[in-house]
């Protein structure tokens, strides 16, 4: 069995989820699918000779979605020892990141125009509804034929440019019997956007129905901005959540001087394989894991362990990728690199743990799996009721028009987004924050029952210390020459150049004392 993560394209909301899993479960060959909304990936298990990443996507593209995998660095040499192949297959993490950061710049476009134009016509909308009960508005100044006519075409453009992701989802739906909220969106909004039409276009219907004159252009120019401003402030919220990982992939140092034949070259750390000599010189950081063979240092390995004293090495000793070598220079020999390094493992726990479900997601999953079918249903008896009720006591056309109100409302209204969003969004952001002071967190179950813990036990002092030495006293010698803020001050003056975290300590309290050194 293999167990992959992949990048998904296209997914929207919680329904989606809920989509995508049974698809692919249906499938030969896969064993277990966790999709997540927050994160936008998929992971999934599954037997390679039955069933491929082609035919998984054969299944889901045709519903909108797709899944995209990412690039994986080579660990060791090629027989040749060439560079690494520049034309991977996949997409790598930071092409995923700029590939968001582009999307959300161009739904941040159509956000500026369709909310601008959703609160124009809001505003027009109430006026005009207060016109009718207050006689001291004045209802708006252009007649209201002619507003029917312009809000039929700003309708017509907002409907079949910014709204055509929501009119595919009611096609996907006629034809696979799939729905989200997208298929929500796109039948209120065509169904009000079409009777509109009738009703402007074809007064002579409207007379014979007795069918009022009040059209809803209006609701579907707004209902299309808000909602387009709500996918633009999710998907904006997605991307800021993934900050904590890209905090730990800043850690990384961005080159390398390696040793090959007899010269020593700067690459991209991308490029360093296992078995290459590298070479690190004073105040850098390691790229990789490796085993040193010449030479002697002293290395910040705080970010790995927590403690702030430095740690001397030596030949045979072990040298971890992002940890800041201090004083000396050495060479050590390249044993892990890309996603084998210590901090690659790292990362990996962060992400997997953001991925992963906490209990009670399980219940929010369950509900939005047939959150949209049943909002359909409901939908439709509020309509047949307002038809068959509404019209044996109200008359055939106002129950009409209560009719399509109460079905454009369910199913606009009803929305499983925030139900799917906001747990793995709290995962996501509780493990991110956790991750970003040192603290991992090993899973969403671990993190949903951390809520219930009144005590917690350390095993050391180090564990719940600030990760720095601090200055706490300064003891004065019994009959010395010397008082303490002379004692101070000298310490200072000598430490003042140096690099060490005590010398650091003891120039931090001479500045916080005002003392000049």
């Amino acid at each position: 069995m293999e167990k992959k993560t992949f990048n998904v394209k296209g997914m929207h909301c919680a329904s989606c989820s809920a989509v995508i899993t049974g698809r692919i479960q249906k499938l030969d060959g896969i064993k277990k699918i966790n999709v997540n909304i927050a994160t936008e990936k998929a992971e999934i298990e599954f037997d390679e000779s039955k069933v491929s990443l082609d035919k998984i996507n054969q299944e889901i593209l045709k519903l909108g979605y797709e899944f995209i995998e990412t690039v994986r660095r080579p660990t060791s040499y090629s027989f040749d020892k060439k560079e690494m192949s520049s034309e991977m297959p996949g997409m790598s993490k930071e092409e995923h990141m700029h590939n968001k950061e582009e999307e959300l710049g161009k739904q941040k476009t159509k956000v500026q125009f369709s909310f601008s134009l959703a609160v124009l016509v809001f505003l027009i909308m109430i006026e005009n509804i207060l016109a009718k009960y207050f006689y001291f508005v004045p209802a708006f100044f252009v007649p209201e034929n002619i507003l029917n006519v312009i809000c039929l075409v700003l309708a017509t453009i907002i409907l079949f440019s910014l709204g055509k992701p929501f009119l595919l989802g009611v096609a996907r739906f006629a034809k696979y019997r799939v729905a989200n909220m997208d298929t929500l969106i796109g039948i209120g909004t065509f169904v009000a956007f079409i009777y509109s039409t009738v009703i402007t276009l074809f007064p002579k219907i409207r007379l014979y129905f007795s069918l009022p004159q009040d059209t809803y252009f209006d609701v579907v120019i707004v209902v299309i901005g808000f909602i387009t401003l709500g996918k633009y402030l999710e998907a904006k919220s997605k991307l800021k959540t993934g900050q904590a990982i890209e905090k730990l992939l800043g850690l990384q140092a961005k080159t390398a001087f390696v040793i090959r034949n007899n010269t020593e070259i700067e690459i991209s750390i991308n490029n360093v394989l296992v078995g290459d000599v590298v070479f690190v010189k004073p105040g850098g950081k390691i790229p990789v894991d490796g085993k040193i063979i010449e030479g002697q240092s002293s290395i910040d390995e705080a970010m790995i362990t927590g403690e702030p004293i430095p740690v001397d090495k030596n030949v045979g000793d072990l040298v971890f990728g992002s940890t800041i070598n201090k004083q000396g220079s050495f060479k050590f020999t390249a044993t892990k690199v890309g996603d084998q390094t210590l901090l690659a493992h790292i990362i990996k726990m962060v992400e997997e743990a953001q991925g992963s479900k906490a209990p009670i997601q399980a219940l929010a999953d369950k509900i939005s799996a047939i959150f949209v079918p049943t909002v359909l249903i409901i939908s439709i008896i509020g309509f047949v009721l307002w038809i068959v009720v509404g019209s044996a006591t109200i008359g055939f056309s106002t129950a009409l028009s209560y009719a399509i109100l109460c079905f454009v409302g369910v199913l606009v209204i009803a929305c499983p987004c925030a139900l799917g969003l906001a747990t793995p969004t709290a995962i996501i952001v509780g493990v991110g924050k956790g991750a970003e002071n040192g603290i991992l967190v090993k899973d969403a179950e671990a993190l949903e029952k951390l809520s219930g813990v009144n005590t917690i036990v350390m095993d050391k002092t180090g564990t719940i210390t600030q990760g720095k030495p601090v200055v706490t006293d300064i003891i004065e010698i019994q009959n010395s020459k010397f008082k303490i803020q002379n004692i101070l001050q000298i310490a200072a003056s000598v430490e003042k150049l140096s690099e060490h975290p005590l010398a650091s300590a003891i120039v931090e309290k001479a500045k916080a004392e005002n003392l000049e050194f």
